[in-house]
């Protein structure tokens, strides 16, 4: 064969053949070359701009192909094309061998005897019981039981100042069980033994020594029975239990002792009959006043029941019962009356509405059912307990005016 047949038939296209294995022409470069054949390079990979624009082989694959074998190079010429082997389908993990679950760095570091959990948060307080409505209860029992007692705390300061100083003792003595009950209910421990010689001593500094002897008093009486707790062998819940036997000093046995400074003055009796007269007054004035007129509630959160034209309705009817006993006791100064009248309306309404935050905050209806239809003894001598410390100032401010 000439030479010019054999360069004519090197430039005429060959069709692609598949040679033997075990040869390659001498002729076919390896990496290309210009004898290279006119189709793709052998090295030339699907989605690589073709060189030649009527070779479809560089177009994007449609949605439906398979292109899982895309990159793989295409052979070289000699090599027998690979077969594409589907990658096998992973089956999904078993629940066994999935990955744990997070836990928290500090999982079981709080002890819950310590730390105990909140079952409600902060933000949604515990639905409360409002305390029972006075309106709702048997008007004449409680009104026999409201009598009586009036009549024995009248007599008593009347016969005896020291009588009446016994009776402080008994009533502050009845009450303080009674609020230590409840609060055993919210597992808070007020030791009995330093709170009751502490009311008891409460009562004989003022009477021996004045106000000088009560403030002695209660600073005895607390540091007391703080140390009393603190050696009482239990660590959990000091503070609380320390806080709530203060609480139980200062709004108790502390305040009835100015019943006693009162009952001391040269007209105590007068006295005492004028704020008892005030506050029995606001009650029973504030409780008719409110179920024939009461319309807008004073503190519905605390206190549904109570109104504002309740509050008018006591505050006149207390007012008015002073002044009409000043005016008997102080020879027609009944404005004496009806400055303390005022005062103690307004303090046994506060006296009230404190009382009704601690019962909603505890949860509970009444202190206890001592008294029919008054409920406890903090039911019946709340408001009493606020105005007898504002009637003592209110008496010895008038005292010195005049």
């Amino acid at each position: 064969m000439s030479i010019f047949r054999r360069r004519r038939e090197a430039a005429e296209p060959v069709a692609p053949s598949t040679p033997s294995p075990a040869r390659m022409p001498d002729w076919q470069p390896v990496h290309g070359g210009a004898g290279q054949p006119s189709g793709p390079a052998p090295y030339y990979v699907a989605g690589m701009p073709s060189l030649h624009p009527d070779d479809t082989d560089g177009a994007a694959p449609d949605a439906g192909q398979d292109t899982s074998h895309a990159d793989a190079p295409a052979p070289r010429w000699g090599e027998a094309e690979p077969t594409h082997t589907p990658a096998p389908e992973v089956e999904p993990e078993p629940a066994a061998l999935a990955a744990p679950p997070q836990v928290p760095a500090d999982a079981g570091v709080d002890d819950p005897s310590i730390d105990p959990t909140t079952e409600h948060p902060v933000e949604k307080p515990v639905e409360q019981v409002a305390p029972v409505s006075r309106g709702g209860r048997n008007m004449p029992i409680a009104t026999l039981v409201g009598v009586s007692l009036l009549a024995l705390v009248v007599v008593a300061a009347w016969w005896h100042p020291l009588a009446f100083a016994a009776l402080v003792v008994l009533f502050s003595l009845a009450a303080v069980i009674e609020w230590r009950s409840v609060l055993a209910k919210q597992a808070r421990r007020v030791p009995l033994v330093p709170v009751a010689l502490a009311t008891a001593g409460f009562v004989v500094a003022t009477w021996s020594y004045g106000t000088e002897g009560l403030v002695v008093a209660l600073m005895a009486g607390l540091a007391g029975t703080v140390a009393w707790r603190v050696v009482d062998e239990r660590i959990e819940n000091t503070l609380a239990d320390s806080l709530a036997a203060m609480l139980t000093l200062l709004w108790i046995p502390f305040l009835a002792s100015f019943l006693v400074l009162l009952v001391m003055a040269e007209d105590g009796w007068h006295r005492v009959m004028i704020v008892i007269l005030a506050v029995a007054g606001s009650d029973t004035g504030g409780l008719f006043a409110g179920m024939l007129f009461g319309k807008h509630p004073m503190a519905p959160r605390v206190s549904p029941k109570k109104t504002w034209e309740g509050f008018a309705g006591g505050l006149v009817l207390g007012t008015a019962a002073a002044a009409v006993a000043a005016y008997y006791f102080y020879d027609g100064d009944w404005w004496i009356g009806a400055i303390v009248g005022v005062a103690c309306g307004l303090a046994a309404v506060l006296g009230d509405l404190a009382e009704s935050a601690v019962k909603r905050d505890i949860q509970v209806k009444d202190m206890s059912s001592l008294l029919p239809g008054h409920g406890g003894i903090m039911d019946r001598i709340d408001s009493l307990l606020l105005a007898a410390p504002v009637a003592f100032v209110a008496f010895a401010v008038l005292t010195r005016i005049s």
